[in-house]
């Protein structure tokens, strides 16, 4: 596993990085506290600007679970291509490839997601030969029946431009239609890639049938 983040070292740059932008006037300085706030977190909706995120020397990303309000999350872990994003609250959200995997502390968490080596998203959807079916088995931390099946199709949905820190960016948006046959359910996800590297860059996916919408956002991504 390899650590990406402490944490009190990021809250202490993210401290330094705005002093340093501040100018010494008195009305900065009173607002310091509630930007730094919203700037580590977001626990009233966050909106970073692009200087911040650059300025920070984390891979970060927007996350919004259900109705709660959207927050900032750094990178902390990367582990056997699995990236561990970190709240405030060292809430978990991992991803493999854009797909959510595993969740800590959001409720109804993810425990397990099996068959990733297969997952188109890994294989890359933009490429040809990449089959657009799926089969795997998604288990949960409240569900004590063991796994549940999910079958997946995926459609390409064609281009879409997404506005990301105030700069238009083209995408290619592909539908994950999940039937899980044993609750009679179907949800549907949703990714935008880069049309060039293939990665997620955002992504709206149910935590599973009846559960909450997970949206997650990359500002800035991890490079190997």
């Amino acid at each position: 596993m390899k650590k990406i983040l402490d944490l009190a070292l990021f809250r202490m740059l993210v401290v330094v990085f705005f002093m340093l932008g501040l100018t010494g006037c008195s009305q900065q300085i009173s607002q310091l506290g509630r930007d730094l706030r919203l700037a580590l977190w977001g626990r009233e909706g966050v909106s970073m600007t692009p200087q911040q995120v650059e300025q920070l020397p984390y891979a970060s990303a927007y996350l919004k679970v259900g109705k709660a309000p959207r927050v900032f999350v750094v990178l902390a872990f990367v582990d056997n291509q699995q990236l561990k994003w970190v709240t405030e609250d060292k809430n978990v959200v991992v991803t493999r490839f854009g797909r959510l995997v595993k969740t800590q502390g959001l409720g109804e968490d993810i425990r397990q997601v099996t068959q990733l080596d297969t997952d188109p998203l890994s294989l890359g959807l933009l490429k040809p030969g990449t089959p657009k079916q799926w089969h795997t088995i998604v288990s949960w931390s409240q569900v004590l029946r063991g796994g549940y099946d999910q079958q997946s199709v995926f459609e390409n949905k064609g281009p879409e431009t997404l506005t990301i820190l105030n700069i238009p960016r083209q995408t290619v948006r592909f539908d994950e239609q999940v039937t899980v046959p044993a609750l009679g359910k179907h949800y549907t996800n949703q990714y935008w890639l880069d049309p060039t590297s293939g990665q997620v860059i955002q992504s709206y996916q149910y935590m599973g049938p009846n559960m909450a919408l997970v949206q997650f956002t990359v500002l800035k991504p991890y490079n190997q």
